[in-house]
């Protein structure tokens, strides 16, 4: 069968995934088997502003490996997918293009306008991810795909919030909470980063103390915040401010006298001692007031804008500009200490990057105690089982066990509005509907909320809202199936936000655990070492990936380094990738254009002992690779397994079976003449039509193999390969039309392992590779015909006795000399073998001698020079410690391999003479 002579990645990625999509493939319904054992993932939505990332394709590559393997293996499978609705993202886009369009604001078209455009933007531009995640090949179930703002999830995510309101989880009050002043929204502790910045200050302010003329010095990175101070607190059994105590300060700059507390809080040995207590503005402060019954003054606006309570001389300055006139005004009153560089970590919002405001706000909160237990009870059962377990189960028990109160409010319009409203006096009530609240207040004359909750909020009722349950329907076929999910693929940045949150309110409201097991991807890593960002223009975009080497040798790579760690990308790793895929289709197109009279037929892999070595060899890699790429999904080793494929498309198959068996499978003249009625030379076909079958059948278990990472170039192999149907399907789809998807997943069977037809084939295959190693160093030429002398005991003799046709045509040798000791000409170039036999190949004839010394000193003189040059920069202990510790191993690798090359070159002109 002729097929074109490269792959086209585009073509199969055009019509195969249509069609699998098309005849429900990806669906739990394709499965006939009523018994089946269900298989489920959820897909961490991704947000409906996004567009494919590494981050995803990594994440989405891992899940379609075990949803795939899964159904071909008979489960009842169903991967979930769907979208967040991105409470800040879609409300910035939308006010953007509001401003950019119109130049008005939310406030000028009001809310319901103002939603019903963020509506219309999602479905304008919010289908974006999930065409690109057709594109990656995910076979997810679309027929079940949800938002979290559908109705149905926003039912759920109204009864959640009432039910834990009215068992008092959920609450409304003043705290300290993380303000963004861009986005003016209250952000929570997950939702903020911290950055270091080397270049910030630490000022001493003095402050006097009324009826005397003494001061008391404090220091702040945020003076500005001291127009909102409400005391100062020190240590009680600090012996410096004993006397202190109790006494009042004239706080500069305001007209307030605020008083010196004692509490514990205080360190003594940090800074002055004296601490500056702000409650409306820091966390700490807030508590030390809560203690001590102290005012809350507010200084800024929510555009972190200075506030009438700051003070005439400070109303509407930014808060940056209001630091730099409180040190200024100090100083005009002979009050400012110092001012020192300081090292210090600024909050600042995950998305806008924003320098966020700890502020005093009336929010709503969950209260975290009893739902904390929930999931600290299955931690300690070891649910959900992370992979790799260390660090993340550890840390997930920690941060458990140190949680805080959940804010769930947050100053936006689009999201899910918070189910409470407000009678005129001011009186809450929290109802799942309108009608609900009207009858709790007795009134109609009500207020919605204007607040919505969290994004997080609906997301953490993703494992069993999209299973159909809202409160009001509480079992459905799908919930009763498919919860508990099996696992989950997610990156350690939203262990705390997302996997936790669902591990909880799954147990709460549906009594099930969400999922079993977690699977931690690392961060994909640009190649400068850091994480991939547009700011930095260090991003690799997935979809240029698979534009430019084709979607599977994209997948196949990012499961290639999913170890958990972070992974530094490397282009050379992935055009490795494209050539596999490439090395495949040409073995595939090889095998076919050979394949007259053979067919998929798996019972020729049913040998017995009158079969050659090589293919007792190769049917035990066959089912050896299958056990043990079983075993490492098993394991969640997605590394191992590429690693395994790779090894036996590659090397086992490509390189050495099909090379081995070329011969008796190549289509000759004679029996393409052949007449009918000329028996003779049939039944001499018959030996070549089974060893085509073999090879065939050898290559269709394993492109079943490789399916779930390459599923597009399995597919398009698989359908070329003679006499393909349905009938091998398993037998859980017998009624679906034909595709590999369906086919059963190689389990490998232990008693097909030949261990000593392995170890016999190492020995040739070795034998075999180190004559050519001889020929490439020495470069011999190919048409040249070689002795090859090989001194080794009798097991050895008879291996390569019995293989004797085979050396002599890979190794391109004429003779081959079997005997105890070795017997050559000085001359000869030499090598060894694992198990001890000597290998000599005479090189007289073959080479010009003096020419060849020649060019093997050239290169040792050149390679010396390299070395002494890299040994040079290793000796420098200024180089080594500055240099990037990557760039000092890569050195050491080179001098190491240096000395290898080296050693070999010395070998080989010592053979010369």
């Amino acid at each position: 069968m002729e097929i074109a002579k490269a792959y086209n990645p585009k073509e199969a990625e055009e019509s195969h995934y249509q069609r699998w999509e098309k005849l429900g493939f990806f669906s739990p319904e394709i499965n006939e088997n009523p018994n089946a054992t269900p298989y489920s993932i959820v897909i961490p939505p991704p947000n409906v502003t996004g567009s494919l990332h590494m981050g995803h394709a990594l994440q989405h590559t891992l899940m379609d490996v075990l949803i795939r393997r899964k159904r071909m293996q008979g489960f009842k499978t169903l991967w979930l997918p769907g979208t967040d609705h991105a409470g800040i993202s879609v409300q910035r886009k939308v006010v953007e293009q509001l401003r950019k369009d119109e130049n008005k604001s939310p406030l000028d078209i009001g809310r319901e306008e103002f939603l019903r455009r963020c509506w219309k933007w999602k479905e304008d531009y919010g289908n974006t991810i999930t065409e690109q995640m057709r594109r990656e090949g995910a076979s997810v179930d679309w027929t079940r795909q949800r938002f979290t703002m559908d109705e149905s999830l926003s039912r759920a995510v109204r009864e959640v919030f009432c039910t834990l309101y009215e068992e008092g989880w959920i609450y409304r009050g003043l705290r300290i909470v993380n303000w963004c002043p861009k986005d003016k929204t209250v952000l929570s502790d997950l939702e903020v980063k911290e950055e270091s910045k080397k270049d910030g200050k630490l000022t001493y302010l003095k402050y006097p103390i009324k009826d005397s003329d003494r001061t008391i010095t404090v220091a702040t990175t945020r003076p500005e915040t001291m127009l909102g101070d409400t005391a100062v607190a020190v240590n009680p059994k600090d012996e410096r401010y004993q006397d202190l105590i109790g006494k009042m300060i004239a706080l500069p700059l305001t007209n307030r006298e605020i008083p010196i507390i004692a509490d514990e809080y205080v360190e003594s040995k940090f800074g002055t001692g004296a601490v500056k207590i702000t409650p409306a503005h820091d966390p700490n402060d807030y508590q030390v007031g809560e203690r001590h019954n102290l005012p809350q003054i507010l200084v800024m606006n929510d555009d972190a804008t200075m506030n009438a309570n700051a003070g005439a001389e400070f109303e509407g300055l930014d808060r940056f500009k209001a630091r730099e006139k409180v040190v200024e005004d100090f100083e005009k009153l002979g009050l400012l200490e110092k001012v020192e560089d300081y090292e210090i970590s600024l909050p600042t919002c995950e998305r806008c990057k924003t320098i966020v405001e700890p502020i005093l706000s009336e929010q709503w909160f969950v209260k975290m105690d009893e739902m904390r237990d929930l999931a600290l009870d299955l931690a300690k059962q070891n649910t959900p089982k992370f992979s790799p377990e260390v660090p993340h189960a550890k840390v997930y028990t920690n941060w458990l066990e140190n949680l805080k109160d959940w804010t769930i409010s947050r100053q936006l319009w689009w999201g899910h509005q918070i189910p409470a409203w407000y009678d005129e006096g001011g009186n809450v009530f929290v109802a799942r509907t309108y009608e609900e609240a009207k009858d709790q207040a007795k009134t109609d004359k009500l207020i919605q909320d204007n607040d919505v909750l969290d994004t997080w909020f609906s997301s953490a009722l993703w494992a069993f809202s999209t299973f159909g349950w809202n409160g009001e329907i509480t079992e459905t076929e799908d919930l009763n199936t498919f919860s508990p999910t099996d696992v989950l693929v997610t990156g350690r940045d939203i262990i705390f936000l997302w996997v936790s949150r669902m591990m909880m309110t799954t147990k709460k409201f549906v009594n099930k655990v969400a999922f079993k097991d977690v699977i931690v991807t690392g961060t994909v890593l640009g190649k400068d070492g850091k994480p991939m960002s547009k700011s930095r223009g260090n991003g690799v975009d997935p979809l240029d990936l698979f534009d430019k080497m084709g979607v599977d040798a994209t997948r196949i790579y990012l499961a290639s380094i999913a170890t958990g760690a972070d992974i530094r990308w490397n282009d050379t790793l992935i055009e490795t990738y494209r050539n596999f895929a490439n090395k495949i289709w040409n073995a595939t197109r090889f095998c076919l254009m050979n394949s007259e009279g053979a067919t998929v037929d798996h019972q020729s892999l049913m040998l017995d002992g009158n079969d050659s070595i090589a293919d007792k060899w190769i049917v035990s890699r066959l089912n050896k690779t299958a056990i043990d790429v079983n075993k490492a999904l098993d394991k969640y080793e997605f590394h191992t397994a590429v690693s395994l494929l790779y090894h036996f498309f590659w090397d086992d198959f490509c390189d050495w079976y099909i090379e081995l068996v070329k011969d008796e499978i190549t289509f000759t003249d004679e029996s393409a003449d052949a007449d009918e009625d000329d028996l003779s030379v049939l039944k001499e076909s018959a030996p070549q039509i089974e060893a085509r079958t073999r090879i065939i059948t050898i290559l269709e278990t394993a492109l079943r193999m490789l399916h779930p990472f390459m599923p597009y170039l399995t597919e398009e192999l698989w359908f070329k390969l003679p006499n393909v149907s349905n009938a091998l399907h398993h037998e859980s789809y017998k009624s679906a039309e034909a595709t590999i998807m369906l086919t059963n997943f190689p389990n490998g069977d232990a008693s097909a392992i030949d261990e000593k037809a392995e170890s016999e084939m190492q020995s040739v295959i070795e034998l075999i590779s180190k004559v050519r190693n001889i020929r490439a160093e020495m470069q011999i030429k190919p048409s040249d015909r070689i002795a090859i002398h090989v001194a080794c005991d009798r097991n050895f003799q008879r291996i390569f006795t019995e293989n004797k046709a085979q050396i002599l045509k890979l190794a391109r040798a004429d003779k081959l000399n079997l005997s105890n000791s070795l017997d050559v000409p000085k001359a000869s170039a030499k090598a060894v073998i694992t198990g001890g036999a000597e290998i000599a190949i005479p090189l007289e004839g073959l080479i010009d001698f003096e020419q060849e010394r020649n060019r093997l000193q050239n290169q040792i003189n050149k390679l010396d020079t390299e070395l002494q040059r890299l040994n040079g920069q290793l000796g420098n202990a200024n180089f080594v410690e500055r240099a990037p510790a990557e760039k000092v191993q890569e050195i050491r690798d080179r001098v190491a391999e240096i000395e290898t090359q080296i050693k070999a070159l010395k070998l080989n002109l010592e053979a010369l003479g």
